[in-house]
């Protein structure tokens, strides 16, 4: 009863330990799989765009008109016989059905001596400023700059600071905020332009510098997808199954490396492995008499008082360990499962 006891849980560790190999194999293979694969697809796609666009159209008045007339619009102006200067400044967003937004237009003139490379600033003054709102995502500003009056007033600021060699900068400086819908778009945007004004005394021109900017973006669709992994006919997400499996497969180790310690622990733990050179295979013959060892140890104790081999044979579910003396043989016996 006891040995068909022992069998039936042989069996069922031998069953068990099968199982969570299987559903470790599984869940690792399960792992790998998910971690050669991308949790998500992301994908764009380009519908449509939009440009802005800031320029500055100008055009100056002679106080000479035998060469070029009395108004001509060209990159460089002879500054001695330019009286003054006109012109147009335009920002638009394209499309701009639906583009609102405010703006703000400066015109500034700085005062300044250089010392090496370092500018030094002693005077700063606004000529023009103004505000609006845009409409259609668009900016129309009219400019003009009197160069008498500039130069007039460069020679009271000249004499007000006691400076002779000061240098002037007049900047037009346009910032814009702009927001909507653009195909269906959000569109929240800022814009900065800032258009310098050269007056050149050394080679006598007036011109302007970054008189056109444009920017261009590309309106996209981002799409993520979910990928799924196909977990015994079953879609289970990759991001689900990378959590998920690796941490299954840890737990169906677990036990497996527990089992295999123990076996390995109770292997190592056999009561006859000090006798294991003295045992030869064999079965006794001629047997008188038959004395039966309970234990181990009481095996032991025969094989020092007798010296002589023990002789160790299967019969049925049992391992036999004999030692024959004189007719008699004093005999161990164990289970199979115990050995």
């Amino acid at each position: 009863m006891k040995t068909n006891l022992k069998k039936i849980k042989t069996k069922k560790r031998k069953i068990t330990f099968g199982m969570l190999l299987i559903f470790f194999l599984l869940f690792s293979t399960y792992s790998v799989l998910a971690f050669q694969k991308e949790s998500v697809t992301r994908t764009t796609k380009n519908v449509g765009s939009y440009m802005q666009k800031g320029v500055f159209q100008h055009k100056a008045f002679f106080s000479n008109v035998s060469l070029y007339g009395n108004v001509k619009s060209m990159e460089y102006y002879p500054k001695d016989i330019t009286e003054s200067i006109a012109g147009v400044y335009v920002y638009t967003l394209t499309p701009g059905e639906e583009i609102t937004g405010k703006y703000k237009l400066t015109i500034v003139t700085t005062y300044y001596t250089s010392k090496g490379k370092e500018k030094i600033i002693f005077w700063e003054e606004k000529l023009v400023e103004r505000s609006g709102d845009l409409e259609n995502g668009m900016i129309v500003e009219a400019i003009s700059f009197d160069l008498n009056e500039i130069n007039k007033r460069t020679t009271e600021v000249t004499e007000g600071l006691g400076i002779k060699r000061l240098s002037r900068d007049i900047k037009i400086i346009v910032q814009v905020s702009a927001k909507g819908k653009v195909n269906g778009k959000e569109v929240n945007e800022k814009f900065e332009q800032t258009i310098n004004m050269v007056i050149d005394s050394g080679n006598g021109l007036i011109y302007f510098t970054n008189e056109e900017v444009k920017t261009k973006k590309n309106l996209v669709d981002r799409e993520v997808k979910t990928n799924f992994l196909s977990v015994l006919g079953k879609p289970t997400s990759v991001s689900t199954a990378k959590k998920a499996f690796p941490i299954l497969a840890l737990l169906s180790a677990l036990p497996i490396f527990g089992m295999v310690y123990t076996a390995k622990a109770n292997g190592a733990k056999d009561g006859l492995e000090d006798l294991k050179r003295y045992i030869i295979k064999g079965i006794p013959n001629k047997v008188d008499k038959k004395i039966t060892l309970a234990t181990e140890e009481d095996l032991r104790k025969t094989f020092d008082l007798i010296d002589k081999p023990i002789m160790h044979y299967q019969e049925g579910d049992n391992d036999v360990y004999a030692i024959v003396d004189d007719g008699i043989v004093y005999e161990y016996r164990r289970d199979l499962e115990e050995s």
